[in-house]
């Protein structure tokens, strides 16, 4: 009697997938691209919006 046996991804399969993905996202973050100065911007963006928020609710509880 003949076994069919199938075996499944190996690990080095795996492994090169997620080492190409890695290095596609880690070309976008520090190539040329805007990318890396959008998630910058939003970044600032962000604290400066939770700053004033935290200084307007401060200043209104106080006040």
């Amino acid at each position: 009697m003949k076994r069919n046996s199938k075996s499944g991804q190996s690990i080095l399969e795996y492994t090169l997938v997620l080492g190409a993905v890695i290095a596609v996202i880690v070309a976008v973050l520090l190539g040329p691209s805007g990318i890396k100065d959008k998630i910058n911007a939003t970044y600032s963006a962000t604290g400066t919006a939770l700053e004033t928020t935290s200084a307007d609710l401060t200043g209104g509880i106080f006040q």
